[in-house]
């Protein structure tokens, strides 16, 4: 290794792209090149799991896309042989917030079922959904119905049970199995009651469906929604007891950064990263996702503490107390749960190997690690905005904060800037759902506060002070001693 290799592999990195928001279809759905499939995400692509919680940027779309496209697929039954996807027939998607899938949009919903008969109609609907999916597989000649002429013939449940069984007949005859999709279900509706009650109505149809041999449902949710909802579905205990959680371990990504630098389609980076595995000991990138999983950058922390320090030095200062370049990037990319998502952990890489203050032998350096959080920080909270639309507002009064600090600083800071004001009225006149529903008493400061540490903004210590994750604070311009100033 020399310095040229490290100004390879650097700009190679470099030319990375973070940015991509995956769809479940279309333009932004995943591609097999970017598949990197960590053991326990096999449960977002199993059939049998019906539901897959995970936060914005862990992967939830991205998995859905994975299972929900034919050449994605068949990559991951390579990957994940033990799931049997390659005896899934088809894939078809019910509600992915796009229109040019198959799948049912918002309008077409809004107009199907109006407000108020959400459990009635929208059960009707979602049945609709399901069926129209099975009946296209069973007789792929036969015209494609129009939702609203099945809701009107099926309306009532004898003869929807009747061809659902009789379309899952057929299937298993020919031994078809077809999994029905349900990805940024956030998109449904933009009021909190409608929108619980249309996902209380798609929990039971799903439910109800575990009896067929040939169908399975599959719905990709946030964590947070399951809780700020209020589902009221009776059984959706039983269902999130064997649902699927997309967590992102220090060790998987590692592995997928590795991988990447293994695989680029930069020649010169290649060589170079395989020649500083070689110096190490470390074989090279295996071909193929199984062989992928077996290699020790996939799952052998000491292996992978080694290789990264050979990018970019032991410690984040002159001595261990500054902490150790492995394990830093990853305490200050979590947020108030303890979890990193692999958009902020790239995000952060990237950026990195793109900001060298000065000549270095190493590909990466300490301060362009920290200037990578700053960065990663900043992309944070602009996903964040996308689902949240109040959040910024929420977030710009505490700016010159110093955390950790008591509950009524920051009631005290939206009190003065007339903050819950502000959000209800942009929510009014931009449609969009406000940061909690408005029926249950309570201060609204405080189910204001509640709801930042439910989405991992905030987290509370054990003096009952709350603090703020790197990953927000250097974006949001909050102090803290010893932590990595804003930028």
């Amino acid at each position: 290794m020399n310095a040229n290799d490290f100004v390879a592999i650097r700009r190679g990195l470099a030319s990375f792209d973070a940015s991509a928001n995956h769809t479940a279809s279309g333009e932004g759905r995943p591609k097999t090149n970017e598949i990197f499939a960590p053991e326990q995400h096999s449960g977002a692509l199993d059939p049998n799991t019906m539901i897959v919680l995970g936060a914005r940027g862990a992967g939830k779309s991205f998995w859905a896309g994975v299972l929900g496209n034919d050449d994605t697929r068949a990559a991951a039954a390579q990957a994940y042989p033990q799931l049997r996807l390659d005896r899934i027939t088809a894939v078809k998607f019910g509600f992915t917030g796009l229109n040019n899938d198959g799948s049912v949009s918002r309008d077409l919903i809004d107009h199907q079922v109006p407000v108020g008969e959400e459990g009635r109609r929208g059960l009707l609907l979602w049945r609709c959904v399901v069926l129209r999916a099975l009946k296209s597989v069973a007789d792929p000649a036969a015209p494609s119905l129009a939702i609203g002429r099945m809701m009107e013939h099926y309306a009532d449940p004898e003869v929807w049970e009747a061809d659902c069984a009789d379309a899952d007949r057929r299937l298993g005859t020919l031994g078809g199995r077809v999994i029905v999709l349900f990805d940024a279900l956030d998109a449904l509706a933009i009021e909190w009651n409608r929108l619980r009650n249309l996902i209380d109505a798609l929990l039971e149809v799903a439910w109800s469906m575990r009896g067929y041999s040939a169908v399975r449902l599959k719905l990709f949710l946030r964590p947070d929604q399951i809780h700020d909802l209020g589902l009221r579905f009776v059984e959706l205990p039983k269902l999130l007891s064997g649902a699927a959680k997309l967590c992102w371990s220090r060790t998987d990504l590692y592995g997928m950064l590795f991988a990447k630098l293994g695989t680029t389609e930069s020649g010169e980076c290649r060589e170079s990263f395989r020649r500083l595995l070689a110096e190490e000991g470390v074989p090279p990138v295996p071909e193929g996702l199984p062989k992928l999983r077996n290699w020790p950058l996939t799952n052998q922390k000491p292996v992978q503490a080694q290789i990264f320090r050979g990018l970019a030095g032991a410690y984040m200062g002159r001595s261990k107390k500054q902490g150790n370049t492995y394990d830093w990037p990853v305490n200050h990319l979590a947020d108030g749960h303890g979890e990193v998502t692999s958009r902020s952990f790239l995000t952060l890489m990237i950026q990195a190997a793109r900001h060298q203050p000065h000549a270095s032998e190493l590909a990466l350096s300490a301060e362009g690690i920290r200037h990578g959080v700053r960065e990663a920080s900043k992309t944070r909270v602009e996903q964040l905005a996308i689902e949240y639309k109040w959040i910024k507002r929420a977030l710009s009064p505490l700016a010159g904060m110093q955390v950790p600090c008591l509950e009524s600083e920051i009631i005290q800071r939206w009190r003065i800037t007339g903050t819950l004001n502000a959000i209800d009225s942009a929510a009014k006149q931009m449609e969009f759902l406000p940061p909690f529903p408005p029926e249950g008493g309570g201060d609204a400061y405080e189910k204001l506060i509640d709801t930042f540490v439910r989405i991992g903004v905030l987290s509370i210590r054990r003096d009952v002070r709350y603090d703020m994750p790197d990953l927000f604070r250097v974006a949001a311009k909050l102090l803290k001693k010893g932590g990595v100033a804003p930028g």
